[in-house]
């Protein structure tokens, strides 16, 4: 039998999309699919070492204003003391309870991703 074109394309998009999601895991605000927190629930601390690991392995752009966001955090009472500052420099997301994520568990494009929404987040904060 043969199929038209937009169904084959459909298909192939539907396999794509599972495989995919199945491989990677979700951006932030998607619920939590495929094991990458919701980093609303994340602390001041922990954003302020995620974003330092984030600048040290050159994960976001220079003119993205982290380095001013931050120096701003780092100065806020108990930030750099927190355990949830170190475990950020470490590449760990904490989003509250139990829920972690290593950036060291995903590829470069969404290591990029993740800090790009750290940093809006961390942005709350000031």
């Amino acid at each position: 039998m043969i199929r038209s074109k937009p169904a084959v394309l459909f298909a192939i998009l539907g396999a794509v999309a599972t495989v995919a999601s199945a491989q990677m895991p979700s951006l932030p605000g998607l619920g939590g699919l495929g094991g990458m927190p919701n980093i609303s629930g994340m602390g001041v601390g922990n954003a302020a070492g995620v974003l330092g690991y984030c600048t040290k392995n050159k994960l976001l752009g220079s003119s993205s204003g982290a380095s001013s966001v931050l120096g701003a955090l780092q100065k806020k009472p108990g930030v750099t003391s927190s355990k949830g500052f170190a475990a950020g420099q470490a590449g760990q997301i904490l989003a509250g309870g139990s829920s972690s994520f290593s950036l060291d568990s995903v590829s470069g494009p969404m290591k990029s991703q993740a800090c790009d929404m750290v940093l809006k987040q961390a942005r709350h904060f000031l």
